[in-house]
């Protein structure tokens, strides 16, 4: 069967309709995901003249580097928006200045990569993406040019994939170049704001030694429309309505075994999780330490009353249903409101209180107020017992307390459960291999709400709460008319194709392309019945190849640089990667830079994310994406990570939220599906590839599973990627406990797991262990991979039954797809496939 490689690129590049849509969605994600950290009354500002200095002003950081970066068309700068809502930035000479030193440092950084690509280090690359200067001194002259009583400093960090921040070098924290700047323009302006574009929480340590700073903003990194956003916010257009995702600790070593983290301890290979479940606010809230910014914190332009009202409990479900109302006199606004619960302290250790549930309610105009409900059900508060495998409930009070953040709330009720109940029946998973003695549990003592007779009372039937219990078996090898007529037709040896990609270039054989997708599923079966499907990276929007050249032979070159980091390599070798628009017509891909995953988290909005969600489909079924890989959703453990822009927060519950959300909004469009990712444990990144996370059951499954599990069972995600650590000595991709028990016999998880790229070969996982395992598809794969299953197929190293259950969940994946469909309809349901 000969065929020509299809695609659905644009011919012009000519702003479309889903383009500005989805742009509209972008900006609303963005101005509900910056977070107003302090305020004096400095904010809002009218538009007017304004002095505007610091790294992120004209060069801002939409977003971190790696797999996460998207290829918009263009991406709004803080400065373009100011100067877009009517501002009159006074700091140009500035401005311009900082520019050429930007790009000065940028020339060096190049000359450095190209030394290091001499020695192949450029996968490492990625993980040190260049840094923005610090930028010049701000002088009285500069202060005096600027006629103005505002300023607005914005500092901006970036970080990325493979490797974490680094603490040494002014990473986490301020320089000394930007703490003079900022003291000079502190001295000298009547209205001070600083604005922290950074994705991840940073060292704030300079507000106690520096004064007359009245304004805090975090950015974070707001995609292609965050400086409309940020302008629209500051000028009070609308009134900011994020909160903090993470505990924002007043020092680094404030977060538990600080120094022990990834590189810190001098030992990359092991990671040990001794601080258990108590991270971020688990940790501050139950060991009585401070924060400079609590969880789910953040501040509005007015002020807002929240009033529990009603608490049910009625057969394992509670509700409490909430008043809210705008106090304030002059802005409308928009509040979250969250619900924790403190557990009775018998029996097993347990966090001083956990987020249950969390709501955000409309815009309330001053004096205007609305009833939120809070629902969750009575096992999703169980704790995991190690010694028997079992989720349960302890007798005793389970204290309820909505607010405005973790250190905001007041006590609204108390739940009385009668009996101990175990609520879910498991095996035990991931045995530790390498001790891991966790911190002693904190000496939680009675609290004055504890005391408060006033408190009403319901009582809880632990008879009414069900126990769950799992059958741990080899899941039944899917079957369908559609899959069955593809599947039977392939010989074993030709399975050991289906379960494997294409390669990290791709194949000649191929069906379809989406120019610039991080991978492919085989295009060695077209005869077969099988064409196909593209996988393309996120998860703050497609990774695409924005303009393509199309050469004389048909073939797509890119006409720039996918990834940041290329931009680095020698013109010789630019030449040859790329295509040259002058010479050959061009097609194009404009996709759609969102926030980040952290950033839009922020919004404690789910139908927000929801509303991406959506946005991403509508890209993905335009230019034919099949998989998008992602969400994002690992923990943010520690601020370091230097991938923790690309996920949503501290928390489980809040993390899985946003993705079931984010997954039941791709997923609306057909044949479009999320790869949730990673799976699990990749709360680093130096050394990822190799480092083994020694984390005991109980913290496994309550902080790192949790929200995975969320994602799979409310979203319903059709697939899942897992990551590149071990988990207890064993490779995750090559985790049975994990992929089956876990995900596939409790979960109840049916779509297709996939590794992470170039995760399973030499000194890694092994690509037959992982199919074995209940991982499906070997990413990027290629022919060396088929060649190792084949073998190890002829010598019965590799399961048979194993290898077909794999290819049915691959096969199942892509005949849903609608590249199967434009498949069939050219070449008609009457194909014959030998």
């Amino acid at each position: 069967m000969k065929m020509k490689i299809r695609n659905k690129a644009a011919f012009t590049d000519e702003v479309t309709p889903l383009e500005e849509e989805n742009a509209r969605v972008s900006y609303e994600a963005a101005l509900e995901g910056i977070v107003l950290l302090e305020n004096d009354g400095t904010l809002p500002i009218v538009p007017g003249k304004v002095a505007l200095y610091g790294a992120g002003a004209g060069m801002t950081i939409k977003g971190g580097t790696g797999s996460g970066e998207v290829n918009e068309r263009h991406a709004v700068s803080i400065l373009e928006g100011m100067e877009a809502a009517g501002f009159t930035v006074t700091t140009k000479n500035w401005l311009t200045r900082y520019e050429e030193e930007y790009r000065r440092g940028e020339e060096e950084y190049a000359a450095e990569f190209r030394r290091r690509m001499l020695k192949l280090d450029v996968v490492n690359m990625m993980g040190t993406p260049y840094q923005h200067p610090f930028g010049d001194p701000v002088t009285i002259e500069d202060v005096n040019e600027s006629d103005t009583d505002t300023c607005i400093y914005v500092i901006a960090r970036q970080a990325g994939e493979s490797a974490d921040r680094k603490l040494k070098n002014f990473e986490y924290s301020l320089s000394d170049e930007e703490k003079a700047n900022l003291a000079m323009c502190a001295a000298n302006y009547e209205k001070m704001i600083v604005v922290i574009n950074v994705g991840s929480v940073f060292d704030m340590s300079f507000l106690d030694e520096i004064a007359g700073i009245g304004a805090v903003v975090y950015y974070a990194q707001q995609g292609m429309k965050g400086g409309n956003a940020f302008a629209d916010l500051i000028c009070g257009k609308v009134s900011p309505s994020a909160k903090t995702v993470d505990t924002w600790p007043e020092k680094y070593e404030d977060i538990p075994f600080a120094m022990d983290y990834s590189y810190l301890n001098g030992d990359v290979d092991q990671e040990y999780y001794r601080e258990g479940i108590y991270v971020g606010y688990r940790y501050f809230d139950s060991y009585d330490v401070e924060p400079r910014y609590p969880f789910g914190y953040g501040l509005s332009y007015t002020d807002f009353s929240i009033e529990a009202e009603t608490v049910t409990a009625a057969g394992g479900k509670v509700t409490v249903s909430a008043k809210v109302t705008n106090t304030g006199s002059t802005y409308a606004g928009r509040e979250v409101v969250q619900l924790y619960v403190s557990c009775p302290k018998s029996g097993m250790a347990k966090e001083y209180q956990k987020l249950a549930a969390f709501a955000k309610t409309e815009e309330l105009k001053p004096g205007e107020s609305t009833n939120v409900l809070l629902t969750f059900a009575m096992e999703e508060l169980a704790s995991y017992r190690e010694e028997d495998a079992a989720y349960v409930l302890e007798k005793g009070d389970y204290i309820l307390r909505a607010g405005a953040s973790s250190r905001d709330t007041s006590a609204a009720a108390v739940l009385v459960l009668d009996e101990d109940i175990v609520t879910e029946q498991c095996d035990n998973i991931c045995p530790t291999v390498l001790e891991v003695k966790e911190m002693e549990p904190p000496m939680l003592s009675d609290t004055a709400d504890e005391q408060d007779t006033d408190l009403e009372r319901i009582p809880v039937k632990a008879a009414d709460i069900a126990t769950a219990g799992h059958l741990y078996e080899e899941p039944e090898i899917y079957s369908s008319p559609v899959t069955d007529a593809v599947l039977n037709v392939l010989t074993e040896e030709e399975l050991c194709d289906v379960v494997t990609g294409a390669g990290a270039g791709g194949n000649r054989a191929k069906f379809f392309d989406a120019p610039g997708s991080a991978g492919y599923t085989t295009g060695e079966l077209l005869d077969k019945g099988l064409p196909n499907v593209c996988l393309a990276d996120g998860p703050a929007g497609l990774r695409l190849q924005k303009t393509s050249a199309v050469t004389r032979s048909g073939k797509l070159k890119g006409v720039e640089p996918m990834l940041s980091a290329m931009n680095y390599v020698p013109e010789a070798m630019k030449k040859i990667m790329l295509g040259n628009p002058e010479k050959h017509p061009c097609v194009y891909q404009f996709a759609t830079s969102f926030p980040t995953g952290l950033a839009l988290a922020q919004s404690w909005n789910t139908a927000l994310a929801e509303r991406v969600g959506k946005a991403v489909g509508k890209e993905m079924e335009r230019y034919g994406v099949t998989y998008w890989l992602a969400p994002g959703m690992n923990i943010h453990r520690n601020p370091l990570c230097g991938r923790n822009f690309e996920y949503y927060s501290e928390d489980p519950l809040l993390s899985g939220k946003m993705a079931a959300a984010m997954s039941k909004g791709v997923q609306s469009r057909r044949g479009c599906y999320v790869t949730i990712k990673h799976f699990c444990c990749n709360n680093q990144e130096d050394n990822r590839n190799h480092t083994n996370a020694n984390v005991n059951e109980r913290a496994l499954r309550e902080i790192y599973l949790r929200g995975f599990r969320i994602a799979v069972q409310e979203g319903h995600a059709k697939a899942l990627m897992t990551s590149y650590n071990k988990v207890n000595g064993t490779y995750a991709n090559n985790s049975y406990d994990l992929i089956t028990k876990v995900l596939r016999n409790e979960w109840g998880f049916d779509g297709v797991v996939m590794t992470d790229w170039f995760a399973t070969g030499k000194d890694v996982g092994s690509h037959s262990a992982a199919i074995e395992a209940g991982n499906d598809l070997i990413m990027p794969g290629g022919k060396g991979v088929v060649r190792e299953l084949k073998k190890k197929l002829k010598t019965g190293e590799l399961d048979k039954t194993s290898l077909r259950r794999c290819a049915a969940n691959v096969i199942r994946g892509i005949t849903g797809s609608r590249i199967y469909q434009a498949y069939r309809r050219m070449y008609g349901e009457k194909e014959s496939y030998r």
